[in-house]
């Protein structure tokens, strides 16, 4: 079962190995920063009722960007532990 994409399998199986390793810590980190973001929105709007209208939009863009770099840190890492 493939959980990447072939389009975005395709594109990062030309980036080097060691780059791979890069990117992938730097999507990772940046996927576990986002995490942190939504569960410290998710505690401000359930302390704070009067914020959590306007904490709607910054935990769906977190959490979009949260998804999004986990799939790339998960590819580029896969990549980085798959090449010999």
């Amino acid at each position: 079962m493939k959980l990447v994409p072939a389009s975005l399998e395709e594109q990062v199986n030309r980036v080097d190995r060691q780059r791979s390793l890069y990117i992938g810590i730097a999507n990772a980190l940046v996927a576990v920063w986002s995490v942190y973001r939504v569960i410290w929105g998710f505690y401000l709007a359930m302390t704070f009722d009067w914020v959590a209208g306007a904490m709607v939009p910054q935990l769906l863009l977190w959490g979009v960007i949260g998804v999004i770099s986990g799939v790339v840190a998960f590819a580029f890492l896969n990549r980085y532990f798959k090449a010999s």
